[in-house]
């Protein structure tokens, strides 16, 4: 096979082991030249029933959470529930990708989801901290599951052009669900609800399993008819496959890179927990087991670096998306939304639950301006890609607009600020996210071969895991750490620091109304922290935005593979004559 470079040099492309042992794998993703307009139907049907009872779930989840850790009096602690939610993520993004590779799409859906259901139903049940925080790590790694096979699924079944939009229509549930979960919200949490959020799991049961029949059916059937076509077209063809290399364990293994993915898990545990954790051990961070997690960890990343980078051939993130300046750059703006995302709300609802003596339904409208708006815009810029073949220059504008958002909420977090600047500002940001993400989700994706979109998807899930969990433990250090020096600058009088952080919609009823302004007061102070810290970062994605360059949306999927296997042949050459020189 011929192909040009970027500087019309014609070049030949030989089959490279990679492609030889990739040849099987391929054979098991879904292609839309491949399906029928029926079955792309009924399979669009089931991604897109499936995608509206998902995100009801993780609407309903958002909107009770901060009760749930208060009854288990466990608030200072609740950011360690997604902590380490997201750090198994980033250990499994890449055992999704690969197995859904090897053996299907169908198989791997099935078992993300059926261990996101275990998740639920563990947590529904929980009489302890302890049994709730099992429950999230079965619910996590069945989450991680569905959103990466999703996006997935998505890619596989759409072309370039279409991909914003239909990645915008799969979260478009969730701007109906905010309402629909809130309605269920109050009930569920009000003064005397006692175990009433139980109820909301069980009904969070029965959603996911009327989700996971709508999208498995079509699953299953396409797989299996696509596996017998695959199967007629080569015996016809009669012709010689390569000798595919045995699936057993250890090679699984190999191609998943299993001590990758181990020491991501240490790097990630050992580094951001402490930063949560080390306010309930004597000396804080003077403390020798916190300093020895923390050194571990960073020794731990070391070694992964090394690790990837001389001993293996399967690395987790594929070099070739971090030698491309746009991929890498679309990539970098995913991975620090997600951190500015949570740092700014892990703790917002109770905030503005305490500060405003108003519900956790009220609150989470409040807050919810930036979901809807980051769902709007996301399907509005889906549309304005397609119409007009660009997607970089609204990565441009998403980011400076999310700038402008997140500098917005530093002041809408004062304790006196009205609730429609909390709302303006929320929405501002959002309409800015939602443009950055959904341009950069098709960049990165559009800039790879078919065969790697798993992979690069893969990445991006990683990253979004990185971010999470990044952002939770900077919100969990910012609310262990800072707040407890707040409270003692703020309050004037004898209090329960305990009760102040962990339980306070209980004990800030019993407070003097002085001494409730001044914790109050301290709180505002954490959020204004957070915010700050945000608008630092996003000033880092601006950074990443120039770095991407111009994807034309209308060109076909051979066009996209041939040259993206272009630019890596001018880059191997490169590589070479570089070495040749030394």
């Amino acid at each position: 096979m011929e192909t040009k470079d970027n500087n019309n040099v014609t070049v030949e492309l030989k089959d490279s082991p990679d492609d030889i042992n990739t040849a099987e794998i391929n054979s098991n993703i879904l292609d839309r030249a491949n399906l029928t307009s029926k079955e792309f139907r009924f399979l669009w049907a089931g991604i897109l029933l499936h995608a509206f009872t998902y995100s009801f779930e993780v609407c309903l989840i958002q909107g009770i959470m901060g009760y749930v850790t208060a009854f288990f009096t466990v608030t200072s602690l609740a950011s360690i529930l997604p902590t380490i939610l997201q750090i198994l993520a980033a250990a499994l993004v890449p055992f999704y990708t690969k197995v859904s590779d090897v053996f299907g799409r169908a198989g791997s859906m099935t078992y993300a989801i059926v261990t996101y259901l275990m998740g639920l139903v563990i947590e529904g049940t929980a009489t302890s901290f302890v049994q709730f925080a099992v429950g999230q790590i079965f619910y996590g790694m069945g989450l991680t599951g569905i959103q990466t096979l999703s996006q997935v699924l998505i890619a596989d079944t759409t072309l370039l052009v279409d991909r914003g939009l239909m990645f915008a229509i799969w979260d478009l549930g969730s701007a109906i669900n905010i309402w629909v979960a809130q309605v269920l919200i109050d009930p569920l949490t009000l003064h005397g609800a006692k175990d009433k959020w139980r109820l909301g799991y069980l009904l969070m049961g029965i959603c996911c399993l009327i989700g996971a029949i709508a999208l498995l059916s079509p699953l299953w059937y396409i797989q299996i008819q696509s596996s017998r076509r695959q199967k007629l077209n080569a015996s016809q063809r009669q012709q010689q496959q390569p000798q595919q290399p045995r699936k057993t364990l250890r090679w699984l293994l190999h191609e998943f890179d299993a001590v990758g993915a181990l020491l991501i898990t240490l790097g990630l545990s050992l580094t951001l927990l402490p930063m949560i954790l080390a306010k309930s051990y004597e000396g804080n961070w003077r403390n020798g087991k916190i300093l020895a997690m923390f050194v571990s960890g960073i020794v731990a990343f070391i070694v992964l670096g090394i690790w990837e980078t001389k001993f293996t051939d399967r690395p987790i993130m594929s070099m070739k998306i971090w030698s491309n300046r746009t991929a890498f750059g679309g990539l970098m703006i995913i991975f620090l939304l997600k951190v500015m995302g949570y740092v700014n709300w892990m703790y917002l609802t109770v905030y503005l639950v305490v500060s405003r003596d108003i519900t956790y339904g009220q609150s989470f409208l409040l807050v919810r301006g930036f979901q809807m708006a980051w769902m709007v815009f996301q399907l509005l810029t889906g549309f304005l890609m397609k119409r007009y073949n660009t997607c970089r220059p609204f990565a441009w504008v998403g980011v400076v607009v999310y700038v402008i958002g997140v500098g917005l909420m530093i002041p809408a977090r004062a304790p006196s600020a009205s609730d429609a600047f909390v709302v303006i500002s929320q929405a501002i940001a959002g309409a800015g996210g939602g443009m950055a993400h959904i341009a950069a989700s098709v960049i990165v994706t559009g800039v790879v071969q078919k065969k790697d979109i798993a992979t690069v998807i893969g990445a991006s899930q990683i990253l979004i895991s990185f971010g999470a969990a990044i952002g939770n433990a900077m919100a969990g250090g910012i609310w262990t750490q800072y707040l407890p020096m707040r409270l003692k600058e703020h309050i004037v009088g004898a209090y329960d620091e305990r009760l102040a952080m962990n339980d306070p919609l209980k004990y800030i009823k019993n407070l003097e109304p002085v001494m409730k302004g001044q914790l109050i007061e301290a709180y505002g102070d954490a959020q204004k922290l957070m915010s700050i810290i945000c608008c630092c970062v996003a000033a880092l994605a601006l950074i990443c935005a120039a770095m991407l360059k111009h994807v034309d949306l209308y060109q076909d999927q051979a066009t996209q593979d041939r040259l993206a296997s272009g630019e890596d042949v001018k880059e191997q050459q490169e590589e070479k004559v570089v070495d040749e020189k030394h």
